[in-house]
């Protein structure tokens, strides 16, 4: 593999802080491995990395629609009388 030139730009990145940074380096390094500068290896490596953050960033999201959820049916809990009288049978009559 010869050094990288298309991946250099991303070297005064201190850190990654937004999506579009991520955004950024998969795109850059799906550039350097079209340029042949990056082994098929290495961008199959940051697939997983990108799955695994991905995993996060949804559960993330489905916790703040739950605690939502929650927040706007939270008033009616006080009222709920029939706790521990559910019906669990099929039978009707």
């Amino acid at each position: 593999m010869k050094p990288s030139q298309t991946l250099e730009c991303l070297s005064g990145m201190g850190e990654v802080t937004t999506s579009g940074d991520i955004r950024r380096i998969v795109a850059n390094s799906l550039l350097a491995l079209a340029r042949k500068e990056m082994p098929a290896s290495d961008v199959e490596a940051m697939a997983k990395g990108l799955d695994s953050i991905s995993n996060s960033l949804n559960a993330e999201i489905k916790v703040a629609r739950m605690a939502i959820e929650l927040r706007e049916k939270g008033a009616s809990l006080g009222e709920v009388r029939s706790l521990g009288r559910m019906i669990i049978s099929n039978e009707q009559g």
